[in-house]
């Protein structure tokens, strides 16, 4: 049923206050069972869903005050030592914290959704005690449009008074508890939801999709917070540039009125540079502004390894670093699903079994390690196991029983394009499809989406030690470090993210194989591609022995561009080229360069994958 809201801003504020809340409890209650002795944690958690609990029931949310009324109980418990606890315990708060996304994405879809609630409610029960009750429901300030007329004539006759929980109790000096609660009315104001009370129908059905379980329709991906003193500095870029826009056009009057040239050359000189400068600060200052931390990611790792980690039968440490690493949200949006691929993919191949890690002389407890951390304009994310690593030969027969290579090709691989494989769409090493993996999809969907932003795999193996994933991803995608070159008079853009190493070879080193130009470098064969064929220009040069080529990654893969000469490195702003344009293959947009030509800007992904 749909709410007819009297204070949207009222709702709104509930919203995003509860979101907040609840995007962190995850987090808390997963650090929680494994210091289950701090109790500054444990009230924090306790404070968050009285809170939740406490505007549920101002504003009128019977289902989601009756599921932190009870989780709140049982909270209250372990907050005062009358329950210990235990991995049951917590899977069951966890299923309640839930079923709370659930119905709060629900109100922020606009629809109450009839949900069963007796499912999650029955398994806190038992960790109640036995004078625990129904929660209470304020006179919501609003209703349900379809409840709103009939409200005054339907309202049912309160219960029996009941007596107050513990946890109640507890709960009323709590300092975020909203003030009309406390000062509720008396019974006569109060409506107590008792159990047999039927459920008022739809009017329609619903059009949502109930939300996941893990809460991630909650945030807000439209909007990002901004610290104030980032508003402050924009400001003050801004009124810096608007100083030089004043002298330009200073400059340009004293110059009609006959300026003398050469003062008018030293002016304009000083001008550019100070211009160059204030818009340096000034792009810097917007792209922080899109920037978010990492940790908006990172945080919902700890409740995925604690419920995988006990569906295998395994014990892991998960350890974070750099959770303060910011990086634009664009990306944020991205890395989400190749970073649960492969941490699954870690606790499933990676790590041993408790007893298999003894018997090889290990601790009980695995370790994966999640880490990022900036290194120039790329932001590089690592996953690290210390498990039974991977192996090359398991990998190439099993590439071959499936029939992705052949015998010929797996001959000519070394090491680390046989580690590629397991990118390969299908490839798995699990001989039995299980819920978790085994389907051949999980690594190609990393591969897909790395592709997407442009960033680069890079795989560390150690047989029998461990493996590391590591991600380098550009920091933005709006605005470029990028590599210019010439083919042929032509001036194209190469993102500099995507580059790996640039080098100046002779033409005799180039080598046929399959059709395929390739060049020996160091223990690997590099396939080549000519730009200047890829993209039809007019050969010019012809009598040069030596060119240069510009090795570039995408995922897994390299490749080598040949091009005539390198012009150096330029920050670029990406262009569209249009709708009529957007699809030309090895072209992913253009730019403007300084002397008003425009340059294309090489699509790595589209070359590597033309020439795959």
């Amino acid at each position: 049923m749909a709410i007819d809201c009297e204070d949207q801003e009222l709702l709104d504020g509930f919203l995003a206050e509860t979101t907040e809340l609840l995007e962190k409890l995850d987090d808390d209650l997963i650090s929680l069972e494994k210091s289950p002795e701090d109790a500054d944690l444990m009230n924090r958690i306790f404070r968050s869903i009285h809170t939740v609990k406490g505007a549920s029931s101002f504003l009128g949310f019977d289902m989601l005050v009756k599921v932190t009324h009870k989780t709140e109980d049982v909270l209250n418990r372990l907050r005062k030592l009358e329950l210990t606890l235990t991995p049951e315990i917590m899977d069951v708060i966890l299923e309640a914290v839930d079923l709370v996304k659930t119905l709060v994405a629900d109100i922020k879809g606009g629809d109450i959704i009839e949900r069963d609630l007796e499912g999650t409610i029955g398994k806190l029960i038992p960790f109640l005690s036995e004078n625990a009750v129904e929660a209470t429901v304020l006179a919501p300030v609003f209703a349900p449009k379809e409840e709103k007329a009939a409200a005054p004539a339907e309202t049912p006759a309160p219960a029996a008074e009941p007596e107050p929980t513990a946890a109640a109790q507890a709960a009323q000096p709590a300092p975020q508890e909203p003030k009309a609660e406390a000062k509720a009315e008396p019974a006569a104001s109060q409506q107590v939801a008792p159990a047999p009370q039927p459920k008022p129908q739809p009017v329609k059905e619903p059009q949502k999709a109930p939300a996941k379980g893990g809460g991630d329709d909650l945030a807000d991906n439209s909007t990002v917070r901004v610290d104030v003193k980032r508003l402050d500095d924009l400001m003050n870029q801004v009124g810096e540039l608007v100083l030089e826009r004043n002298r330009m056009i200073q400059l340009h009057s004293d110059y009609q009125t006959g300026l003398n040239p050469a003062e008018f050359g030293d002016d304009f000189g000083k001008l550019s540079k100070r211009l160059n400068f204030v818009t340096s600060e000034l792009q810097m200052q917007v792209l922080k502004m899109r920037m978010l931390p990492v940790e908006k990611v990172f945080k919902k790792f700890p409740r995925i390894v604690r419920n995988l980690a006990r569906d295998l039968g395994k014990e892991v440490d998960l350890v974070i670093y750099g959770e303060e690493t910011e990086l634009d949200r664009s990306v944020v949006d991205e890395i989400g699903d190749p970073l649960i691929h492969l941490i699954r993919n870690a606790l499933d191949h990676g790590l041993e079994t408790p007893e298999q890690r003894l018997a090889a002389g290990k601790e009980r407890n695995g370790t994966v390690v999640l880490s990022a951390a900036h290194e120039g304009n790329q932001i590089v994310i690592s996953i690290k196991d210390n498990g039974r690593g991977i192996d090359p030969d398991k990998i190439a027969k099993k590439a071959l029983d499936k029939g992705l290579v052949t015998d010929e090709q797996v001959a000519a691989m070394g090491t680390r394009e046989i580690l590629d494989l397991i990118f390969l769409p299908g490839f798995s090493t699990k001989e039995q499809t299980t819920d978790l993996s085994g389907r051949g999809v999980g690594m190609d969907v990393v591969r897909t989406n790395i592709r997407k932003l442009n960033g680069i795999i890079e795989i560390k193996n150690e047989v029998g030690h461990g493996s590391e994933f590591i991600l380098k991803l550009p920091l933005t995608l709006a605005i470029i470090q990028s590599l210019l070159v010439e083919v042929e008079k032509e001036v194209y853009s190469i993102p500099l993210a995507s580059v790996i190493e640039t080098m100046r070879v002779s033409k005799k080193e180039f080598h046929m194989i399959g059709g395929q130009e390739v060049l020996k470098l160091r223990d690997s064969v590099l396939p080549l591609l000519r730009l200047q064929q890829t993209f039809g220009c007019n050969e010019v040069y012809t009598d040069r022995d030596t060119c240069y080529v510009v090795i570039v990654g995408v995922a897994e893969k390299r490749i080598g561009l040949i091009v005539t000469r390198l012009l150096g490195q330029q920050e670029v702003a990406i262009k569209s080229l249009g709708k009529f344009l957007s699809n030309l293959p090895g072209i992913g947009g253009s730019t403007i360069m300084g002397d008003g030509r425009v340059a294309l800007i090489v699509d790595p992904i589209g070359l590597v994958g033309g020439a795959a």
